[in-house]
C-alpha cells in the first residue's frame, strides 16, 4: 500500500470536507469531529460531489447534495436511499501536517 500526500490538515478543519484529485481520480476528504476520512468524491447512486455534500459529525456520515443518500465514511456503506451501492474508502494518515491517502 502506498501512501499519497493530497493536502494539508489545515485546508480541511473540522466538519468541512475538500475535492482531491489523485491519478485522474477524485477523492472526497472529510474531517468529521476531527478524524480525516477519504472517499471516492463520486455518489453511487447518480453523479454528484459528495464533498457538497454535509456532513454528520453525530454518525460520521456524509449526505449527497443531490438526492439525500447517506454514506457512512468509515466504511463506505450506504445509509440510505436512493444509494444502495457503497463508496469507495481509502485508509488515511496524518504524517506531521500532510494528510496521505492509500491508493
Amino acid at each position: 500500500m502506498t501512501f499519497v500526500s493530497v493536502a494539508s490538515v489545515h485546508n480541511v478543519p473540522a466538519g468541512s470536507a475538500v475535492q482531491v484529485v489523485v491519478n485522474g481520480q477524485q477523492i472526497g476528504l472529510f474531517n468529521c469531529a476531527g478524524t480525516i476520512y477519504a472517499t471516492d468524491n463520486i455518489c453511487t447512486h447518480a453523479y454528484a460531489e459528495l464533498h457538497e455534500g454535509t456532513i454528520d459529525a453525530d454518525d460520521c456520515s456524509i449526505e449527497c447534495p443531490l438526492h439525500g443518500a447517506r454514506f457512512d465514511l468509515a466504511t463506505g456503506r450506504a445509509l440510505s436511499l436512493p444509494a444502495i451501492m457503497p463508496v469507495q474508502i481509502y485508509a488515511v494518515r496524518i504524517e506531521g501536517d500532510d494528510i496521505q491517502v492509500a491508493l
